[in-house]
């Protein structure tokens, strides 16, 4: 399914629960990305800094043929350089913050979002940092892609398909508020039908 809406040249929300594999599923898809040759770029990966750790150990494991540079610490500034001959690039929200304007500056083949409901709030430091970043491709990573409304839902189209689901106000209008306040079925069921196809 990843390599359908890659196909298609189209983002996605890969969705599953907590322990169903969402970081096995995407370092597999990374491997098929660079032994089809399309990778010519690196694909970043922005995670919780708690979750480093884990996402080095997994790619070591599953994916030891990747190069992998963590763009992470007080000394990550000497490793840049590094990131044009990289296959991946692990990085964290708050170094994104902190290091947005080079960056922004890279092109990457993935941009990748763990646990991406931190960028739920458009106003938030994290979700303006995520939007300067440039790739061919962008996948959201989430056991919670609504947490508290559906301005959230948004919030991830916006980065993993931008216009999709139109402008914030258009979306509160057609969707959010009847849906949230009216209890509308058939503006639920429309809003479903347009974002299942790029849900996993």
């Amino acid at each position: 399914l990843l390599q359908h809406l890659r196909a298609h040249d189209a983002g996605g929300v890969l969705a599953d629960d907590m322990g169903l594999g969402k970081t096995l599923q995407t370092i597999a898809q990374l491997c098929v990305e660079k032994e089809s040759g399309r990778a010519q770029l690196p694909s970043l990966v922005i995670t919780p800094t708690s979750l480093v750790t884990n996402w080095r150990r997994e790619l070591a494991k599953f994916a030891p043929q990747l190069r992998v540079t963590v763009l992470h610490g007080k000394d990550r500034s000497k490793l840049r350089c590094e990131l044009p001959s990289s296959d991946v690039v692990v990085t964290t929200y708050p170094v994104l913050v902190r290091d947005r304007e080079s960056l922004s500056l890279a092109r990457f083949h993935y941009v990748i979002l763990d646990e991406a409901q931190i960028i739920k709030n458009r106003r938030s430091r994290a979700h303006q940092a995520v939007q300067l970043l440039h790739s061919r491709h962008r996948l959201c990573l989430t056991g919670t892609p609504i947490e508290n409304n559906l301005e959230e839902l948004f919030s991830l189209f916006d980065f993993a398909i931008p216009g999709l689901l139109g402008d914030e106000a258009s979306f509160r209008h057609f969707y959010r508020f009847p849906i949230e306040l009216q209890r509308d079925e058939s503006r639920l069921h429309a809003l479903r039908d347009q974002v299942a196809p790029y849900v996993l």
